[in-house]
């Protein structure tokens, strides 16, 4: 069984602190304990009476910030892996608060969930086995007596130190048992240690704390060296100092080494043959790919010039190579081509890149130098060159297949295109009449008839909306070939999918005198989280498929459980009928395109051959597996599996999938514009409209449909897109962006006989806010105007997102805010989303607020640090124009530069979240 994890998160901002417990929870569930600190101090004290497997710590907190907050964490509890979080700017305190102890670091903005589990995991097994490895230093250490470690002690009250003998050897003396002043010490500490030094020792007095700490010495001879010590207080019986002992480790050969091993690490990653020489091209180490190449052991090579390579040629990394002179004289990267051998004898090119390591002083330390092997390149090179006009004839026939081939390209290219216009095109052809004839039989079925005339407007819906299914079927097929086929992620009960297929396939059942029945597991939860309309196409082809095979006789939709967990269901859903049945050896086929059981199916029943297909399409796209079964005359069994995420939070519970809006509400006194060039349509969608008691302008053309938005206010329109004189996209991008923003925010819907994805992603490109294909469903019509205009208590509407200072709705180009990475980051998860913006709404102002009381008392650091902290969450809801602003104001205010500049920049970031704040409250409102 998996430990859980304890975890430390030292966090004062609560958005940073929030996303990090949801990944937290994401990844780990309940295997995972998070405790949280807003403070250094804070931090600290949890970490005296408790112990955690990972410490996660913000380097800039209210009291404390940089590697000073990691050298607190890290003194407090330095035997448990920490992880620091660092601003986007911050990128190489991190990298230096690797280098004094931490296992990893995170850049805050970037920070996805995948990041956070695989450093957390990383840093646990990096610091146990670093652990381990400290554990066998110490007794490889003690094994050798303590070399090279010294000891020293400081009589407090009369401020004398002793030094051991190995301390005096470490500063390059000779020992000299007499007691010296702390100042003796000093002298040799290096200048800019000396500050450093001295504060530790007065921390170790003032806490009574152990402190480890790094300095550096300069000899009398001037040589430089580092030194690792380490200080603890020793109390009487009262608590009172007595003195502070410590020692002192020489690691400067150590810190070397870690280098080393750091430029190895990095080199072990690479395939390539890799060594690295000192500064005098002396080889120090040496790659696996460097032995793959050559079959040289490091040993065989280690300290030489890799003459070996060369059969004892100084023609490599030497000082008498012209590249080795050049790399170290100008001190940049330079490449060569060398024959090389390996152990065995044989001969092989490389390429090889000699790049200088260069120390702080900015003199070469080590080189680095990569071979690739170019061998069979060479090979080719002289191959080319033996048959170069083969090599030409080889070229000219590669140009002219090349040249087919981009034509080939290019045909296939406006294939496509001519293949999606055609689709866009016929779609609109068809659709336009069927939406006349489909919407008039609709009208006359509620008039008076005599039964002759039922019978035949019954024969013309039918067979009109019979054509709108094979329309749909080609459409949909050819939606899937291209890839372009999208599935939702909401809300929906199973109960009333089940319902409502039932709903409408049951007249044609009864017609056919047929048994209609379903039976739904009691254990399958009905709330679910999926596509409930990819669910309802699949099983409304199955079932009438099946009504349509089946007289006189049954159909049954079944759903079972196959398999639960805590988060989602598999379901087995199975739709069986007693009709004719499919043949055995048709079976295996009856899923391809345009294939049907026989040839006189389509004669006798209709249909394009490609429902099944394109139901085996929807399955296998959201990761089900369908199948068949079936016996002539006897009847046929199609079933299939999907899984299902389970509704967790039924709070949610009116917004699920299938709407009863159309029948429970009934508003009245809509102003709508309708701009529509066929007068067919025209006189359908406005008897449609009318009927719902609504006020209907129609426009033939763009131009008229602009004229009549600047004359009149008008609640939602209703665009055409193929329009004379001004199509429905420039009318809707000129409302947009020429007309004032009373005008420009008026709601604009699509209402076109096109069909396809792409033509609804341009209707949103443009600025439109609803799209509905012709022949539209008067309830999916009703709805769809619904979701974007929001009745008010007058029986009128209003938009439903409003701006902060009047009822009209924002444009995109009019917002200031942007939460697209935001709903990216959740997911799908509206709590979330509603949750980060009450942070941002209720913490802002306050952030203001301390940010003008800082400018108002000059305190310049204060006022950079409160920038640095909004800069993450101005990023989560996407206030792009204020970035550089506020990273001015931080950088000014931090370096105290510009200072006449920052009131300026500081007013326009508090407008500009000011403005911001309404907006996202417009949409918290939405979300909640």
């Amino acid at each position: 069984m998996q430990k859980k994890i304890n975890i430390l998160l030292i966090e004062d901002n609560p958005a940073d602190s929030e996303l990090i417990k949801i990944f937290l929870r994401s990844s780990y569930a309940n295997k995972c304990s998070v405790s949280t600190a807003t403070s250094i101090a804070e931090g600290t004290g949890l970490l005296a009476g408790n112990s955690y497997d990972v410490i996660i710590a913000d380097l800039s907190l209210p009291d404390s910030s940089g590697l000073e907050t990691f050298n607190k964490v890290y003194n407090k509890a330095w035997q448990t892996p920490i992880i620091v979080l660092t601003g986007l700017e911050d990128e190489s305190v991190g990298i230096n608060a690797v280098k004094l102890g931490a296992q990893d670091f995170l850049i805050k903005g970037k920070i996805k969930g995948n990041d956070l589990t695989r450093s957390i995991n990383y840093s646990i097994e990096r610091h146990k086995l670093l652990l381990e490895l400290e554990e066998k230093a110490k007794q490889l250490s003690e094994a050798q007596k303590l070399a090279h470690i010294g000891s020293w002690e400081w009589n407090v009250a009369d401020d004398t130190l002793t030094w051991s003998e190995e301390f005096y050897h470490i500063h390059g003396l000779q020992p000299a048992f007499d007691e010296l002043p702390l100042d003796k010490l000093l002298s040799f500490v290096h200048p800019a240690d000396v500050e450093n030094v001295k504060h530790i020792l007065d921390e170790i007095k003032r806490t009574h704390d152990p402190h480890t700490f790094y300095y550096r010495i300069v000899r009398h001879d001037n040589s430089v060296r580092t030194v690792h010590g380490r200080g603890e207080v020793i109390l009487n019986d009262k608590g009172e100092i007595l003195k502070i002992v410590g020692t002192g480790q020489d690691v400067t050969e150590r810190l070397q080494e870690e280098e080393m091993e750091n430029l190895a690490l990095a080199a072990t990653k690479s395939y390539n043959s890799v060594l690295i020489t000192d500064m005098n091209g002396l080889i120090e180490w040496v790659n696996e790919g460097f032995t793959k190449l050559t079959g040289y052991e490091l040993h065989e090579v280690k300290g030489t010039h890799g003459e070996v390579l060369r059969k004892g040629l100084r023609n490599g990394v030497n000082d008498d190579s012209s590249f080795f002179k050049k790399v170290t004289i100008e001190k940049k990267p330079i490449s060569y081509e060398s024959r090389n051998f390996t152990k065995d004898g044989k001969a092989h090119w490389t390429i090889t890149t000699l790049t200088p390591v260069l120390g702080s002083d900015g003199a070469v330390k080590r080189i680095i130098a990569i071979d690739s092997d170019i061998t069979e390149r060479k090979r080719i090179e002289e191959d080319l060159v033996q048959a170069n006009r083969i090599a030409e004839q080889s070229l000219m026939k590669g140009n002219r297949a090349l040249n087919e081939l981009i034509k080939a390209k290019r045909q296939l290219e406006e294939s496509m295109k001519v293949k999606e216009q055609f689709l866009a095109n016929m779609s609109h052809e068809i659709r336009t009449p069927m939406n006349a004839i489909v919407g008039f039989t609709d009208l006359l079925l509620k008039t008076t008839l005599v039964k002759d005339q039922k019978q035949y407007i019954d024969a013309i819906k039918t067979s009109g909306e019979n054509l709108l299914v094979i329309v749909n079927d080609i459409l949909d097929f050819s939606k899937m070939q291209a890839g372009k086929i999208s599935f939702e992620t909401v809300e929906f009960r199973l109960s009333q999918i089940i319902a409502v297929t039932t709903e409408l396939v049951l007249q044609k059942s009864i017609e056919k005198n047929n048994k209609l029945s379903t039976s739904v597991d009691k254990q399958i939860p009905d709330r679910l989280i999926g596509d409930p309309t990819r669910l309802s196409q699949i099983l409304l082809n199955l079932a009438g498929n099946a009504i349509k095979f089946t007289d006189k006789g049954e159909i049954k939709i079944v759903v079972e459980l196959v398999s639960e967990t805590e988060e989602d269901v598999e379901l087995k859903f199975s739709v069986s009928d007693t009709g004719i049945g499919i043949p055995a050896d048709k079976l295996s086929f009856i899923f391809d395109a345009f294939t049907q059981a026989a040839s006189d199916t389509t004669r006798k029943y209709g249909g394009t051959g490609l429902g099944l297909a394109i139901v085996k399409q929807l399955v296998e796209l959201q990761g089900g597996h369908i199948g068949a079964t079936s016996r002539v005359k006897s009847g046929s069994t199609f079933y299939f599996t999907l899984r299902y995420k389970k509704n967790l939070n039924p709070e949610n519970n009116e917004k699920i999938a299938v709407d009863d809006t159309y029948t429970s509400h009934n508003i009245e006194g809509l102003n709508v514009l309708l701009v529509e060039d066929n007068v067919l349509n025209q006189v359908l969608a406005k008897k449609v409209l009318t009927d719902w008691h609504w006020n209907v302008d129609v426009a033939e053309n763009g131009l008229k449909a602009v004229e009549k938005v600047q004359q009149k206010d008008f609640d939602i329109v209703l665009m055409d897109i193929q329009l004379p004189e001004m199509d429905g996209y420039e009318a809707t991008r000129y409302i947009r962006h020429q007309l004032k923003p009373e005008k420009a925010s008026v709601p604009i819907m699509a209402m076109t006989a096109h069909a396809i994805s792409s033509e609804e992603e341009k209707c949103m490109k443009a600025g439109m806010n609803g799209y509905i294909s012709k022949p539209f469903n008067q309830k999916n019509l009703y709805t769809k105007i619904l979701s974007i205009v929001q009745p008010n208590g007058n029986g009128h509407s209003v938009p439903v997102i409003n701006e902060p200072e009047n009822n009209e709705p924002m444009t995109n180009s009019q917002k200031h805010t942007d939460l697209t990475y935001l709903r990216q980051l959740s997911n799908g998860d509206n709590k979330f989303i509603h949750e980060m913006l009450n942070l941002f709404i209720t913490q802002t102002p306050d952030a203001l607020v301390k940010m003008s009381k800082s400018l108002e008392a000059k305190d310049w650091k204060s006022l950079g640090n409160a920038a640095h902290k909004m800069k993450p969450s101005i990023m989560f809801v996407g206030l792009k124009e204020i970035d550089a602003d506020l990273k001015n104001l931080e950088s000014y205010a931090t370096e105290e530069k510009n200072t006449d500049q920052i009131p300026q920049l500081f007013n326009k970031v508090k407008e500009t979240c000011t403005i911001a704040i309404e907006e996202l409250k417009g949409e918290n409102a939405i979300l909640g």
